[in-house]
């Protein structure tokens, strides 16, 4: 801290000492103080000292039986200690900055973005506030990591989430999951190709003009149905071609399973916080981390603000998700079982809507695991739009 600034804070005094030897008495005067002016008047010594060196002035006088009289005091300090005998005007400054201090880290709006549909906004509403988050809500002391995971969690319309705050408003970004009708426009001119390898077994064009023959072999990419219609008498237009065009493929897929394998999964989450001050971090009470656990970490800060100002203190939020790591030994047989399982899945979600015509399936055993690799023979439809006019 410089000098001139130690001066302000500390304060200066300006005293009168009478006494004998004035000479002597300035030199040790200035061995036990840094003094700001001295001089000597009429047998007497006149100094500016430090506020905070007066006792040992005083001390000095005494010994010296000299007498000394204190002619001003100035600075901060000095100012500070004469309102501090006013309790009423003391009282007063500490609760009006405790009160504005309040206020600048006191949740006064929230404002929601993302969810359009008013049902929505009052359900995430409703979930903030069962989260501690509302108007009247002391911002450090909300765990805005935390309440954005409860809030994703909590609502099925809810696929992101995110919590932050500036001055005394907290905005909330959301996602919503809600299912809408595709926009595509009908107006998109577009032929059908072929999306693989086929042979076509039968086809229903609703918009557009056919190009291939039931029982033709088509290769990828090959169209199918164009959306440029000529008709009688030379006139053309472009359509937006619509059909289902169904063609018999074959496909493989391979599944495969280790006999020993090693999965990592997440456990419990952990929540620390720290009053920062720059960059130093003080730890505030909280849960204690596993010794020897492994964790992914996570972390917020939320400023301290006062009057809108962004103060050199903030509470940072750690988010420690535990990471478990487990060890798994499987058997011929289980190991079989497993992907004849995750086979049964495929067929029901990836071939949703194909008919199986035939299937072979070869067992590999290849010494630390197995596999399936499973040849198929199927129908489904194999059209794929295509823009007649790039964009």
């Amino acid at each position: 801290m410089s000098d001139s600034l130690f001066g302000i804070l500390t304060g200066r005094i300006s005293l009168k000492i009478e006494g004998f030897d004035a000479p002597l008495l300035a030199e040790k005067l200035r061995k036990i103080c840094k003094v700001k002016s001295l001089y000597a008047k009429d047998d007497a010594l006149f100094a500016t000292i430090p506020g905070n060196k007066i006792d040992r002035v005083q001390t000095l006088c005494e010994s010296q039986n000299c007498v000394y009289e204190i002619l001003e005091r100035r600075g901060t300090a000095f100012k500070i200690k004469k309102y501090l005998h006013r309790f009423g005007f003391a009282f007063g400054v500490i609760l009006v900055s405790a009160l504005i201090f309040y206020l600048s880290n006191t949740v006064v709006k929230i404002e929601i973005n993302g969810a359009y549909d008013d049902a929505q906004r009052v359900q995430i509403r409703e979930l903030l506030a069962t989260e501690g988050v509302k108007p009247g809500a002391y911002i450090p002391s909300l765990n805005f990591i935390k309440i954005s995971t409860e809030l994703f969690s909590n609502s099925d319309e809810v696929a992101w989430a995110s919590l932050g705050s500036v001055g005394s408003v907290v905005y909330v970004n959301v996602s919503m999951s809600t299912n809408k009708p595709e926009t595509e426009s009908t107006r998109i001119p577009t032929n059908i190709v072929a999306s693989r390898d086929a042979v076509i077994v039968s086809a229903k064009v609703l918009t557009g003009q056919l190009s291939v023959l039931v029982g033709d072999a088509v290769h990828k990419g090959q169209m199918l149905v164009s959306g440029l219609v000529e008709y009688d008498g030379g006139a053309a237009r472009y359509y937006h071609s619509r059909a289902t065009i169904i063609g018999r493929y074959e496909d493989r897929a391979v599944f495969s399973q280790k006999y020993r394998e090693t999965s990592t999964a997440y456990g419990e989450k952990i929540y620390r916080k720290c009053l920062g001050f720059f960059d130093l971090e003080i730890p505030l009470p909280s849960e204690m981390l596993k010794r020897g656990a492994e964790y992914s970490v996570k972390t917020q800060t939320v400023p301290i603000k006062l009057i809108g100002f962004t103060m050199p203190f903030s509470v940072k939020t750690y988010e420690y998700t535990e990471i478990v790591e487990t060890e798994k030994t499987y058997s011929k047989g289980e190991a079989l079982s497993n992907l004849y399982k995750r086979m049964d899945n495929y067929e029901k979600n990836l071939l949703a809507g194909s008919k199986i015509i035939s299937r072979k399936v070869h067992e590999i055993d290849g010494g630390d695991g197995i596999s399936l690799e499973v040849d198929y023979e199927i129908e489904g439809d194999i059209g794929a739009p295509s823009k007649i006019f790039a964009d």
